[in-house]
Order: C-alpha cells, then sequence, then structure tokens
C-alpha cells in the first residue's frame, strides 16, 4: 500500500458503471479498492473494526487497509438487495466518511429516515441541468458553477419533504428533483447523477469526486 495517497473503498452494487467510477477516482491520485457490496466490502470493513479495537493480528506485520473515503456505487435492483443500511451503519461505527453516488444517495435518504419516490418518467441515459442550493457552491461542488448538464440513470428519488433536517439539500433539477445531499453534521455526501458518465462534463465530474475526497475527509465526525 502507498501510505502517501487517500485510500478510496469503492462499494460495487453490481453496477456496469463501477469500473468507469473507480477509473475517475484513480484519476484523482487516489488508491482505489473495489469490492462487491455484502460479505466483501463488510469483511474489509471488519477487519478495519479489528484494527480499532486494538485486537492482536495473526499476523502482527501485516498492515490493515483502512480507506479514508468509502464511495457507495450506482446499481440497479432495490436498495434492500444490497445491505446498504448495514453498510453506512458500520461506517458511522467506524467514524470513516461517504460518499454516495445514484443509489448510494438513495441508501443514504433512507438511512437517515428520509422517503424515495418513483419519477412518473424514468431518467436513463438522460442529460438534466442541475441547480446547486448553495451561494457560492460548496463541500463536493466547490469550484463548479451554480448551473451544468449532468447524467441522470433513476426512477427512484429521494422526496425532500420526508427528509430529516441533517440531510440538506445542495442540487436539484429545473423541476425540483433532489441531486445532491449532505449530512449537516456527519462527513457523508451524494449525489443523484452519474458524475462518471460521459453525459456529465467530465471535468466536473472528476472536480465532484477530487472535492468528495478532499472535503469529506476533512469533516470532523465530533464536529
Amino acid at each position: 500500500f502507498d501510505p502517501t495517497k487517500t485510500r478510496v473503498l469503492l462499494v460495487d452494487h453490481q453496477d456496469s458503471f463501477v469500473h468507469t467510477l473507480g477509473n475517475y477516482l484513480r484519476q484523482t491520485g487516489a488508491e482505489v479498492i473495489t469490492a462487491r457490496s455484502g460479505e466483501p466490502a463488510m469483511q474489509i470493513l471488519d477487519l478495519v473494526a479489528e484494527e480499532a479495537s486494538g485486537k492482536p493480528k495473526d499476523d502482527p506485520e501485516a498492515e490493515t487497509w483502512i480507506p479514508d473515503l468509502v464511495v457507495l456505487s450506482p446499481g440497479p435492483g432495490n436498495l434492500s438487495d444490497f445491505g446498504l443500511t448495514d453498510t453506512i451503519t458500520k461506517l458511522m461505527e467506524l467514524k470513516i466518511p461517504c460518499f454516495g453516488v445514484c443509489l448510494g444517495l438513495q441508501g443514504m435518504v433512507e438511512h437517515f429516515g428520509g422517503e424515495l419516490g418513483i419519477l412518473s418518467y424514468p431518467m436513463h441515459g438522460k442529460p438534466s441541468t442541475v441547480t446547486l442550493t448553495g451561494t457560492p457552491p460548496k463541500g463536493i461542488f466547490t469550484g463548479l458553477p451554480t448551473k451544468f448538464e449532468v447524467a441522470r440513470y433513476h426512477s427512484l428519488h429521494g422526496l425532500p419533504e420526508t427528509f430529516p433536517d441533517d440531510i440538506l439539500v445542495t442540487a436539484r433539477t429545473d423541476d425540483g428533483v433532489v441531486m445532491g445531499i449532505e449530512h449537516k453534521t456527519l462527513p457523508f455526501a451524494a449525489v443523484q447523477f452519474h458524475p462518471e458518465s460521459i453525459l456529465t462534463n467530465p471535468n466536473y465530474g472528476l472536480a465532484i469526486l477530487e472535492n468528495a475526497i478532499k472535503y469529506l475527509d476533512a469533516k470532523d465526525y465530533d464536529k
């Protein structure tokens, strides 16, 4: 392992975009390990928990790979198929920052008490203009224009009227669909669109991932 690089665990929810997302994350200079959701990803997090507990290792010389950020990938199907709330609970226990994409945002919404709705017309491979709520843009959107075009691949979406006070809406489409969220106090943020898609400006997509690594890693759990 390279101690000079940020370590990112990319949790794969069986999505066709996951390798592209992983390549984008590597372009930021991060060291990326991809693990399928469920047991493969939880095994890595269980090793982190063992390290934190001070439990003696079978091999005292072995280094535990501890991620600085966990990215929850997009994915097909239902959230319950992938155990997102178990993953998020584990990350909170271990105090590891988290960034979600598409399904990852939906998982955060449900985990923190919000609800999801179904779009009247599915947006699969469709471009949309998003507007950022921050002036100037901050957090994962630092340095980006207030409006830009993104790629959408989803039929479920977060219902902002059901969000708890701790979940802030950071981006919306012109017709009000939530495209970005951030937890008020925890280092958790997500986007509904795909920053790694060819339909999203590649400079902006990469900037969002760079910001997620820098901003969420620096956002303290205890503040």
